[in-house]
C-alpha cells in the first residue's frame, strides 16, 4: 500500500500546508499488518523525520485534526512525519482485525517494523520520536534498543509511574486488580476494549466535562482549553480500540506503581537508564491523567546526558494544561508547538 496524493490541509486556524501523503503496509515478524501514514513537504528536502506514536486506544487524529494538526506544523518547517498506528488502532485495525496480545506486543513486533519500515523509506538520516501518553511510555522501554536508529525522543504526557499523583485512577487501578485476584475462576476476558464508546459517551456529557466547576480528576483536558469543535472531533475521531490485556496491564502497572510487564518476567523501568539519545520531558501542569508525579521518575532516571522536563502552566501561559491539550488545545499552536520545533531544530544534523 503506498498510495501518493498531493494534498492540503489545516495547520492551524486559517494557516494551510501542501504535502504529499503516503499510505504504508507494515508487516510485522508475528505476521499482523499495520499501516502508517507518510506525510513529505512539497518542493524541499526535509530536514529530518519524525515518528508520531499515539498513546492508549488512540489513532492517528491524536496528531492530526482538520481545525490543528501538530503533525502539519511540522511539516510546514520542514519535516518528514510518520503517523504510525498500533495494532488493533485505526487503520490498522482495519485492515487486519487483530488487537494486541500484551504491552509487550508493541515492544516487540509493532514499533521494531515501523521503525525498520521508515528507515528503508525515509527521505532523511536523521529520525525523531514524538509520543503521546502510552505512545511515550513505549519509548522508554525500547529506545535503548533503537540507540542508532532515534536521533531523539519527544515525550508528552507519557506516564512512568502510571497513576501516581491522582488518588481516584490509583484506586481505581488496584480496584480492578483487586477484583480480578478474589475472582474463584478466570474471567472470559473480551479481545478489545472500546475505547470509542467513551468518546462517545464523553461527548454527550462536555457542557459537565467540560466546565471550571467539573472536578472529578478523570477528564483528559484542562476544562475549557480546547475549542468545542476541535474537542468534539478529539474525543469522536480520536478515541479508538484496545486489547483487553493491554488495559489489564495498565491496570496492575497503575496498583503497583511499577513498569514492569504484566507478569513480572521484564522490569522496563531499568531500560530507561540505559537511554542515551536527547530526550524532552512535556508535562501539563493540570494533567489529571499523567501529573508531574507520574513522570518525574522517568527524567530522574533516564541515562541521556542532554534531557530536559518543561512543565506548561499557567505562569508562563495563558492557560492551564491537561492532557490531550498539550497537542491540541487552543494554546498549543503557540506554546507547545514552537517549543518542540526549537528543540528539534537544535539536535538536528550540521
Amino acid at each position: 500500500m503506498a498510495n501518493k496524493k498531493r494534498i492540503t490541509e489545516v495547520v492551524d486556524n486559517k494557516w494551510t500546508v501542501g504535502f504529499y501523503r503516503f499510505l504504508h503496509e507494515v508487516t510485522t515478524d508475528d505476521g499482523s499488518s499495520l499501516v502508517m501514514t507518510q506525510k513529505i513537504p512539497i518542493d524541499r528536502q526535509p530536514v529530518a523525520t519524525v515518528m508520531l506514536v499515539h498513546g492508549l486506544g488512540q489513532n492517528r487524529y491524536t496528531w492530526n485534526l482538520s481545525g490543528r494538526s501538530l503533525e502539519n506544523f511540522l511539516i510546514a518547517n520542514g519535516f518528514e512525519t510518520y503517523n504510525v498506528e498500533l495494532r488493533g488502532h485505526g487503520l490498522s485495525r482495519a485492515i487486519s482485525g487483530n488487537y494486541p496480545n500484551r504491552f509487550r506486543t508493541y515492544l516487540e513486533y509493532d514499533l521494531p517494523a515501523f521503525i525498520h519500515a521508515i528507515r528503508n523509506t525515509s527521505k532523511t538520516d536523521q529520525l525523531f520520536y514524538m509520543g503521546h501518553s502510552l505512545g511515550a511510555t513505549i519509548s522508554y522501554c525500547i529506545g535503548d534498543r533503537f540507540q542508532k536508529e532515534l536521533s531523539g525522543i519527544i515525550s508528552i504526557g507519557g506516564p512512568f509511574h502510571m497513576a501516581k499523583g491522582n488518588f481516584l485512577l490509583k484506586n481505581i487501578a488496584r480496584a480492578g486488580v483487586a477484583i480480578e485476584k478474589l475472582m474463584p475462576f478466570s474471567l472470559p476476558y473480551p479481545k478489545a476494549f472500546y475505547i470509542d464508546y467513551i468518546g462517545a459517551v464523553a461527548k454527550t456529557g462536555l457542557f459537565i466535562m467540560d466546565s471550571p466547576l467539573y472536578r472529578i480528576p478523570l477528564q483528559v483536558w484542562y476544562p475549557g482549553s480546547m475549542e468545542r469543535d476541535i474537542l468534539e472531533e478529539r474525543i469522536t475521531k480520536g478515541f479508538d480500540r484496545t486489547g483487553m490485556n493491554v488495559v489489564r496491564f495498565m491496570f496492575k502497572w497503575g496498583a503497583k506503581g511499577k513498569l514492569r510487564s504484566m507478569y513480572d518476567d521484564t522490569d522496563y523501568e531499568k531500560r530507561i537508564r540505559k537511554l542515551k539519545q536527547p530526550i524532552l520531558f512535556i508535562v501539563g501542569d493540570k494533567d489529571c491523567a499523567v501529573p508531574l508525579e507520574a513522570v518525574q521518575a522517568a527524567y530522574d532516571l533516564a541515562g541521556s546526558k542532554d534531557k530536559t522536563i518543561k512543565i506548561f502552566d499557567r505562569q508562563s501561559t495563558p492557560t492551564h494544561w491537561g492532557h490531550i491539550d498539550l497537542i491540541s488545545g487552543r494554546h498549543a499552536p503557540g506554546y507547545v508547538w514552537p517549543y518542540t520545533l526549537k528543540w528539534l531544530q537544535k539536535r538536528l544534523s550540521a
